[in-house]
């Protein structure tokens, strides 16, 4: 599957950096990607929010010393990619997700570590954590705006 890096960067773990990025890369993607609807915009914003945060609290526990990898492109079908990876020693992805089996509808009766994952999982087509703990690779198709004559 041929692929196209559209964003490359690395940050320091300070949450402050988080916003950044998420409004650099979601600039990015209407450059790259063309209009996109409103809920595909939002669900990235969540999702990037939600990977970021757990990567620099989760993973390299708030350590600014440590850095937070982000990279995100487009496949040739159209779909978005982003990978995440921090510096921390990493977590069982697998271990979680069995943890929380409980629908995303019922997130108050779930803990509150893990459910960031859950969210992501269910915002996105395919997400893959590598064997370490401390790489998340997701894919998410976007849809295009409708044209003006197609809005009810």
């Amino acid at each position: 599957m041929k692929s196209r890096c559209i964003y490359s960067s690395t940050i320091s773990s300070e949450l402050s950096n988080v916003r950044l990025v998420v409004e650099e890369l979601i600039s990015c993607l209407k450059r790259n990607c063309g209009e996109l609807c409103e809920e595909v915009l939002f669900d990235f914003r969540v999702i990037l929010n939600e990977v970021l945060v757990n990567a620099i609290l989760h993973g390299n526990h708030g350590d600014e010393s440590k850095r937070v990898k982000i990279d995100a492109g487009t496949t040739e079908k159209g779909d978005v990619f982003l990978i995440i990876e921090d510096e921390g020693s990493g977590y069982d992805f697998e271990s979680v997700c069995k943890k929380h089996k409980t629908a995303v509808t019922d997130l108050e009766d779930m803990i509150e570590s893990g459910r960031g994952i859950m969210i992501v999982k269910s915002l996105c087509d395919k997400v893959k954590v590598n064997r370490k703990g401390n790489k998340i690779i997701i894919l998410k198709s976007i849809e295009k705006a409708l044209p003006e004559a197609e809005h009810v």
